[in-house]
């Protein structure tokens, strides 16, 4: 019976080969597209599960809130992880990790390399389950001049990894050993999986950093700490035990802070589950540079990748519905001539979905090989490390089966379903018909065009946004600056002189500043406290980036006190302090900048320093002669840009010979505020091509049953003095109004989808109508090219043949 079953089903098959091939190709591009978003998500979801205590592993998390503005960040202070132990029985082992983007200069011997690094406490592998290679994870970090480094970071400095016991040297200057002696790498741990939160190249005891930095404030939030807990402890009861230690020993420093500055600063703790970091659902700040987390990604985007795939599988499940009813006349007789010799509406249906499972089968085969082809392909657009073993894990089993059961049914069911219920006598002495399948069809294909339309939309806003992103003005020239990274050295302004000497001559050289970047920090002014983003410049800056001065004059070496108490500000400083004649105002920063007030001497114009989806923010710059730099901005000759970074090369390895030679460009660090952006205006593009690809295989077959089934008709017609344009005219007609409806549906709701993503930008464009018309517009030319080709096609053929078909 069973092998009866499948030679009915393969010879089905091969009569009708052209609608299996469209139904094959569209189902197998929606399978794809939901495999590749399968494992998107299931990647997503893996972040941080490696460690073996997962379930009971937090990071705290920090509240303050400030003058009526709530703000939560994944960092604490140095004393809450100590005094939590200490005092909280539920907490078996904390560790606080510091760094993160933090980069330093390590070298050994000859060789220098610029490297990711974290402080963190001896007990870090107690709470983690990153891998030892070699070395005692009790004792690696015990020792202050200790260091751990990873696999890759062993290789890059001695081409091995059995390195325990060897030296390292974390400074620029080879005269200058940090405590006197050099670092002693103890153990080597397995590179961090790509699908961790916390990526390093090398670890340094906690007690390192604080020889140079030892914070006893409870108010402050900069690094991370994680705990684990006892299996059995309360999470919620674990926070408020926090937040009453915190009252008690935060008691004093409060009051400090608010004699000091007349604001109050209430602070309350909360626990993130280590798994919850990367996807972040309740959108904790991890803008700490310190905290030791990478930024993460959000749910929002699996959702829309998921949503994507889905919908462009149902797009193809309708084809496969679409063409099967349509196609189902000609098996009509086959129906009522086994239901007349005895076979049950069961076994017909249970015959016809089988068909569709063989079919759908198949094609989930073809689906997962060209996954597996195309998974290099997907991880450079998605951003990505996703493996081909990834295909074979458990998990994704039941995606598979899921679609598998999916395409069987959504596409194989009603279609089964309307031929199993034909009567013999419906079929063997009539002509049979489908009651109500045009509107099925009609509703099925204007649902299609709904989601190509929509895509098609959403593709044209994400170019006409990004576009406008990118060529707007930022109140600078970024072209031709390269950064130097001069981490690590002492005397930055020295090093900055003797570069200065080295190149300011040269023709390749235009100009070059010395950089430094301190974050944002309060500012008190007016009685006000304004957190601005402070930057150390010297007097070329403004010139080299060709930013304007609204007010005032730019720092100058002829008045001396601009190195110790003069500042620039930006208007929106000026905005947001409500200042009337800024100039000579005084301002009070905080306690990183010594007690020295700051004297405001110009107003630089409102420039973005930092991504267009954010307001122009407070800035104060200062002068780097006194509080130094991390970085070297150098413009450099427009025509001769290969050889000027070859003089930067030459110049920077003769100045700093055991320094680590790294070099970005600006405009390029810039667009890298919009990669994910990006990634995705290519990943909606894609889906769109998808799309009207399936739409298209769709239309073609559903207008070549319909031709097919209306052979005679059109031969009556051409006979009786029909033109093509007729014929092409007739056939377009039925298929034209679905698409209209599909037109009406898909433009407000693309508008209003569009407009909420938006509204993620503080600098966007006004959607233009030519967005909401060309993808219609398109849809009914793709459509009117799809269909008229077949009425066409019919036309030009033999009406001797034409008349005969029935």
């Amino acid at each position: 019976m069973f092998k009866t079953f499948l030679k009915i089903a393969g010879r089905h098959l091969w009569q009708a080969r052209l609608y299996a091939c469209i139904n094959i190709t569209g189902l197998a591009l929606g399978t794809i597209c939901v495999l590749l978003a399968a494992l998107f998500i299931t990647d997503e979801l893996r972040f941080d599960n490696f460690h073996s205590k997962s379930p009971n592993l937090y990071r705290i998390t920090t509240t303050f809130l400030n003058e009526g503005k709530i703000v939560t960040t994944g960092g604490t202070g140095q004393v809450q992880g100590p005094a939590f132990q200490a005092q909280v029985p539920e907490v078996r082992h904390y560790t606080r990790v510091m760094g993160g983007d933090i980069h330093g200069n390590v070298r050994a011997d000859d060789k220098a390399f610029k490297l990711r690094l974290l402080f963190v406490d001896d007990s870090f592998f107690d709470v983690f389950s990153f891998k030892i290679k070699t070395g005692d994870k009790h004792s690696a970090l015990k020792n202050v001049n200790s260091v751990v480094v990873t696999e890759k970071t062993a290789l890059k400095f001695f081409n091995r990894t059995d390195v325990v016991g060897r030296f390292l040297q974390m400074d620029a200057d080879p005269s200058a050993i940090r405590l006197g002696k050099p670092l002693v790498i103890s153990a080597v741990v397995e590179d961090p999986p790509i699908n961790s939160s916390i990526q390093f190249d090398m670890l340094f005891p906690f007690s390192f950093m604080k020889l140079s930095f030892d914070d006893t404030s409870w108010l402050n939030a900069y690094l991370g700490t994680f705990v684990v807990l006892n299996p059995k402890a309360d999470p919620d009861a674990v926070v408020k035990k926090f937040n009453q230690i915190h009252q008690i020993n935060a008691k004093d420093q409060l009051s400090a802070h608010i004699k000091a500055t007349g604001e109050t600063r209430n602070v309350s703790y909360g626990l993130q589950n280590i798994t919850d970091i990367h996807l972040n659902p309740q959108e904790i700040s991890n803008q700490n540079r310190e905290s030791g987390v990478i930024n993460g990604s959000k749910p929002v985007y699996s959702y829309i990748f998921l949503g994507i795939a889905i919908f462009i599988l149902l797009m193809a499940s309708i084809n496969f519905i679409n063409i099967n009813i349509a196609n189902s006349l000609k098996r009509a007789k086959e129906v009522g001539i086994r239901k007349s010799t005895g076979s049950s509406q069961i076994q017909i249906l249970f015959q016809f979905l089988g068909e569709s499972a063989i079919l759908c089968f198949f094609t989930l085969i073809l689906a997962t090989l060209v996954t597996f082809a195309l998974l290099p392909v997907f991880n450079e657009l998605a951003g990505k490390q996703i493996t081909w073993q990834q295909l074979i894990q458990p998990g994704l089993a039941f995606w598979i089966l899921g679609i598998l059961i999916f395409n069987t049914l959504a596409s194989g069911l009603y279609p089964a379903y309307l031929l199993s219920g034909l009567s013999p006598v419906q079929v063997l002495y009539k002509k049979a018909k489908l009651s109500g399948q045009n509107v099925l069809g009609r509703g099925l294909v204007a649902f299609q065009f709904v989601i190509a339309i929509l895509l098609g939309i959403a593709t044209l806003v994400f170019y006409k946004q990004m576009h406008f992103i990118q060529s707007r003005y930022l109140g600078y020239n970024p072209e031709l600056i390269v950064k130097m990274n001069i981490s690590g050295v002492r005397d930055t302004h020295q090093i900055n002189a003797e570069f200065r000497s080295e190149l300011s001559n040269h023709s390749l050289i235009n100009q070059l500043s010395l950089i430094g970047e301190f974050g944002f920090r309060e500012t008190k002014v007016n009685d006000l406290n304004i957190l601005s983003n402070y930057r150390s410049i010297d007097q070329h800056y403004l010139s080299m980036l060709e930013i304007s001065l609204k007010e005032g004059r730019n720092f100058s070496s002829h008045y001396p006190s601009d190195q110790t108490h003069s500042v620039l500000v930006n208007e929106a400083f000026i905005k947001a302090a409500n200042l009337s004649n800024p100039i000579g105002r005084q301002l009070r920063p905080d306690n990183y900048f010594g007690e020295n007030n700051f004297t405001i001497v110009g107003i630089m114009k409102d420039f973005h320093y930092s991504s267009l989806k954010e307001r122009i923010r407070p800035m104060i710059m200062l002068m780097s002669e006194q509080y130094g730099g991390d970085e070297i901005w150098v413009k450099i000759n427009q025509n001769k840009q290969k050889k000027a970074l070859s003089l930067l090369e030459k110049t920077f390895r003769k100045i700093l010979p055991y320094a680590a030679f790294e070099y970005t460009f600006l405009n390029e660090q810039n667009a890298l505020e919009y990669e994910q952006e990006l990634r995705w205006k290519k990943i909606i593009t894609y889906a769109t091509g998808l799309s009207v690809l399936i739409c298209s295989l769709g239309l073609f077959g559903l207008a070549h049953l319909a031709t097919a089934q209306r052979t005679r008709e059109t031969g009556i017609r051409v006979v009786l003095g029909a033109t093509i344009l007729d014929i092409a005219l007739l056939f377009s007609k039925d298929f034209m109004k679905p698409i209209l409806l599909a037109i009406v549906l898909a433009c407000p709701v693309g508008y209003y989808l569009m407009s909420i993503w938006l509204a993620g930008f503080a600098y966007k464009i006004s959607i233009p109508s030519i967005t909401m018309i060309l993808p219609g517009s398109l849809a009914v030319l793709i459509a009117l090219i799809t269909v008229c080709s077949q009425g066409i096609k019919a036309t030009m053929a033999d009406p001797v043949h034409s008349l005969g078909s029935e």
